[in-house]
């Protein structure tokens, strides 16, 4: 398959991009301030995010052949630091509503573009 023939980004995969590149920055602020209350299990707190960082990294990776479940699973794998950080849950909400709103937005544009 030539360059040229690539396949046209959907708006809900657009949106989703997005939505992960704003959780990996949530990521990123949330284990600054973990790490920074948390300072005996800092480096537990940095390993975590750079496994949670690769982890949306590769769910928006896997958007190019379309909306999959793998970027589904991510906003599970998402959750897990709530395990050693409970306020980890609150990065997770935002997140959350976040990627749902840009999914169900994306979903209502195709469905919009779809019809004309």
């Amino acid at each position: 398959m030539g360059m040229s023939e690539r396949r046209e980004r959907t708006a809900t995969e657009s949106l989703v991009t997005i939505a992960f590149g704003v959780e990996i920055v949530i990521v990123l602020f949330g284990t600054i301030a973990i790490a920074g209350a948390n300072k005996d299990h800092a480096l537990e707190v940095i390993i975590a995010a750079i496994l949670l960082m690769g982890v949306l990294a590769l769910g928006a990776a896997t958007l190019r052949r379309g909306l999959n479940p793998i970027a589904f699973v991510t906003q599970v794998v998402l959750l897990l630091p709530v395990a050693i950080e409970p306020l980890w849950f609150v990065a997770w909400g935002i997140c959350e509503i976040f990627w749902v709103s840009c999914l169900v937005k994306g979903i209502q544009l195709d469905r919009r573009k779809d019809q004309k």
